[in-house]
C-alpha cells in the first residue's frame, strides 16, 4: 500500500462513520441542538432510563434500543424545521415536566407546551407520531365536545403512562397552540 491509499481508505472510513451517526440521528448538529434546546431548561436533564420504574426501564430497554424515549425530534408545526418534544427532571427536586419546543431555521427555539408530570414522571416515555396519523379519544372519554378522530396534518408525539394512559399531543394550525387528545386510559 502506498500512503495514497492509505489516506483514502482514513477519509473513507471518516465519512462512513459520519453518515452512519448522522443516520441514526447522533450527528453533530443533532447534539448541539438538543443541547441549545436543554439550555433553555437550567436545573432539568432528560429524563433517564435509570429514574423509571423497573418495568418501564426493562420495557424501554427492550423497545427503544436505537432512541431516546425522553426526546422526538419532528416537525409538529409545519414550517420545515425539526422541533422538540422532551420529558424532564430537576436536578435538585422530584419535579418533572414534558414540554414541546418549536424551532425556526436560526436555531431558536420557543416552548409552546410545558406541563408537569412529577407524580408520573418514572412510567411516562415519549414517541413519535407520523404525519396523516388518525388518532381518536379514548372511549372512556366523553367526545361530546371533542372530535372523534383527528388526522394529523403534521408529526406529533404521543406521551405514555405506562400501562395507565396515553396522550397525543398535536399542533393546531387554526389555534397556533399544542392540542391534546386522550387516546389509551
Amino acid at each position: 500500500m502506498n500512503w495514497r491509499y492509505d489516506l483514502l481508505l482514513v477519509a473513507a472510513l471518516t465519512n462512513l462513520f459520519y453518515l452512519v451517526g448522522m443516520s441514526a440521528g447522533q450527528g453533530p448538529d443533532r447534539v448541539r441542538n438538543l443541547d441549545v434546546a436543554l439550555k433553555m431548561f437550567p436545573g432539568y436533564h432528560l429524563l433517564t432510563v435509570q429514574e423509571r420504574d423497573s418495568d418501564v426501564r426493562a420495557f424501554i430497554l427492550k423497545h427503544f434500543a436505537k432512541r431516546n424515549p425522553s426526546v422526538v425530534r419532528a416537525d409538529f408545526d409545519g414550517d420545515g424545521h425539526l422541533d422538540y418534544a422532551m420529558l424532564l427532571k430537576n436536578d435538585k427536586s422530584e419535579a418533572a415536566k414534558v414540554v414541546v419546543l418549536l424551532c425556526s431555521g436560526e436555531a431558536k427555539c420557543r416552548s409552546v407546551y410545558d406541563v408537569d408530570i412529577t407524580g408520573y414522571a418514572e412510567i411516562a416515555y415519549l414517541r413519535p407520531v407520523a404525519a396523516g396519523s388518525v388518532v381518536s379519544e379514548t372511549e372512556a372519554v366523553d367526545t361530546a365536545n371533542h372530535p372523534a378522530a383527528i388526522k394529523l396534518k403534521t408529526s406529533g408525539v404521543q406521551v405514555t403512562y405506562f400501562q395507565k394512559g396515553a396522550v397525543v399531543l398535536y399542533w393546531s394550525k387554526k389555534l397556533k397552540k399544542i392540542e391534546e387528545i386522550q387516546t389509551a386510559d
